[in-house]
């Protein structure tokens, strides 16, 4: 009799693996499961109609799953009880910006979720339109040149005092020309931005417990302002330098004390009988109506000197149909970089000193002070917020003060030309 053939089948389809058992921990009535994926333990539940699956992170082991249970039943009981918050019970998952819009609340990123570049760049889209266009240009230069380099992919958990330290180490090395690095004055602008963005972005996140990251970081400090007034004799040699097209623009200069870019954008029709009204300012061939500060637009009484050399310009420029009342020799707006290039041929002819082009407006504050004009003329006329500056930089200059209408330095200008 043959022998039969018999068969061994496998007992169960995953072939010679160990077959599945049973995960008691999940056994009975209770809501929701602890599974195993890729060896580690998960969660399984319903909530809000949403079928979550949220990782543990821990091993699969009987103890873990005793455990990640307990903290299941908590979840579900507290669900049921209408008290769940998903972040606060799974503080790092992906899903939890979904459930809290779900939930009616308002969602916070933690630090370290957000990163500064991405921040600056929706920030900077709300912030854009209320800028001046100074503004614009000064927060581009810094975000391209120091902050995003530096920053960009840093999140801002790791903003510390140790790191602000690092970067404002960076900028004191940072060259800017062959032998130069960036001034003091620069760092600091450069560091308002980055303070603003972190405080922004502390605040809209709700990071109350936040610690400042700016503690202790010591800035390097300013060097107090020196300038170099030319005296009457000094000016007098300087003008004979000067191309006589541009020496009305320079003798206004001195008798005004007006920034360059407030006198290439003068215009006629900011001139009247009385006063000259400061309105405009022109940065790199630009013209705009947001001065420096809201004290820069003001009204200068005209003086007999400021006059004549009013009338002096009128005369020369007469047969040009221009708009400006300073312009250049093609009858278009002066460049100030244009303008600086004259400037400095004319110092180096002259021997004298060399002073910058600003030492005009130097040369002004210093002649009424010392002719006797009041802090507070000089500022206003100046167009500073108030007489602090006036007095930090041209303190040597002030004697006893004898009057506030601009007499005495009128009185003073016509006897130094004399």
């Amino acid at each position: 009799m043959a022998q039969a053939i018999l068969i061994d089948f496998p007992k169960n389809r995953r072939g010679n693996k160990k077959p599945r058992t049973r995960n008691r921990v999940n056994a009975g009535k209770k809501k929701g499961r602890v599974y195993c994926r890729g060896e580690k333990l998960w969660v399984d539940f319903h909530y809000l109609g949403q079928r979550v699956r949220e990782p543990s992170g821990l091993a699969d082991t009987p103890d873990n799953r005793l455990k990640l249970r307990g903290q299941l039943d908590l979840v579900v009981a507290e669900i049921e009880n209408e008290v769940f918050e998903f972040a606060h019970r799974f503080p790092h998952s992906t899903n939890r910006q979904k459930f809290a819009e779900l939930e009616g609340r308002v969602f916070t990123k933690e630090p370290m979720e957000v990163t500064f570049g991405k921040y600056v760049k929706e920030w900077w889209l709300e912030m854009n339109p209320g800028m001046s266009e100074s503004q614009i240009r000064d927060y581009t230069c810094i975000l391209t040149h120091h902050l995003d380099p530096f920053f960009g992919q840093r999140t801002f958990a790791e903003f510390t005092p140790v790191l602000m330290k690092k970067f404002l180490a960076r900028l004191k090395s940072k060259k800017v020309g062959p032998k130069k690095t960036l001034s003091a004055k620069r760092i600091q602008n450069v560091m308002i931005p980055l303070r603003i963005i972190t405080r922004d972005a502390i605040a809209e996140h709700g990071w109350n417990s936040f610690p400042d990251p700016f503690v202790s970081l010591k800035l390097p400090k300013v060097s107090k302002i020196r300038v170099f007034p030319f005296s009457f004799r000094e000016w007098k040699i300087l003008q004979e330098y000067i191309i006589p097209w541009y020496q009305p623009y320079f003798e206004f200069a001195v008798q005004t004390g007006l920034r360059p870019s407030e006198q290439v954008a003068l215009k006629w029709q900011a001139v009247d009988d009385d006063f000259v009204h400061i309105e405009l300012s022109r940065v790199r061939n630009k013209e705009k109506a947001d001065l420096k500060t809201e004290e820069s637009r003001r009204s200068l009484a005209i003086r007999p000197a400021m006059a004549a050399t009013l009338a002096a310009q009128k005369q020369m420029t007469e047969s040009v149909d221009s708009p400006y009342v300073f312009f250049n020799t093609e009858g278009r707006p002066i460049l100030q970089d244009k303008l600086r290039e004259l400037w400095s041929r004319a110092m180096k002819k002259s021997g004298l000193k060399y002073r910058r082009m600003y030492e005009t407006r130097h040369t002004f504050a210093s002649w009424a002070l010392a002719a006797g004009e009041t802090p507070e003329w000089v500022a206003r006329t100046l167009g500073h917020v108030d007489t602090s500056m006036v007095y930090r930089t041209y303190g040597r200059y002030i004697p006893n003060l004898t009057r506030k209408d601009g007499s005495a330095f009128e009185k003073q200008w016509a006897a130094g030309l004399t």
